[in-house]
């Protein structure tokens, strides 16, 4: 299951990381919710690991009301998963599954993007490419 899983994310890779891969790097997903982050790490052998961390960084407006809050809680579940060979880096994929009346706001995108980002790098793990979902839709920055 998780292999087929991997393969779909890896296939949605942009054209401009075809050599990375090629190397079939580990994959992050997370789901952004009220308060909650829940990430599974997807790897080319088809295992995975799932953590969870909560944190107070959203409110009933705004999914994302404290950036540094949230990118703390982000590095806090990236430094769960373990580190991989050669530091190769990671695609990411993250979905709000949290309904919201106007969906996600092109400055919501960006804000997500960029803790993506930041979380990564206090984290030490390094995230080349990260997309952002609503509710399983991709959504770019050009909205």
């Amino acid at each position: 299951m998780s292999l087929s899983i991997y393969q779909s994310h890896l296939d949605n890779i942009p054209k401009q990381y075809k050599f990375l891969k090629l190397l079939r790097p580990p994959i992050y997903v997370i789901e952004l919710s009220n308060n909650q982050l829940i990430g599974v790490c997807y790897c080319k052998d088809g295992s995975s690991k799932r953590h969870q961390v909560k944190a107070d960084f959203s409110n009933r407006r705004m999914v994302i009301a404290d950036f540094n809050k949230f990118s703390k809680a982000l590095a806090d579940l990236l430094v769960k998963f373990p580190r991989h060979f050669l530091w190769m880096s990671v695609m990411a994929s993250t979905n709000v599954t949290e309904t919201l009346v106007d969906g996600l706001t092109s400055i919501e995108v960006k804000v997500i993007t960029e803790a993506f980002f930041v979380a990564s790098a206090q984290a030490k793990r390094r995230v080349l490419h990260t997309t952002v979902s609503y509710q399983g839709k991709i959504v770019s920055l050009n909205k």
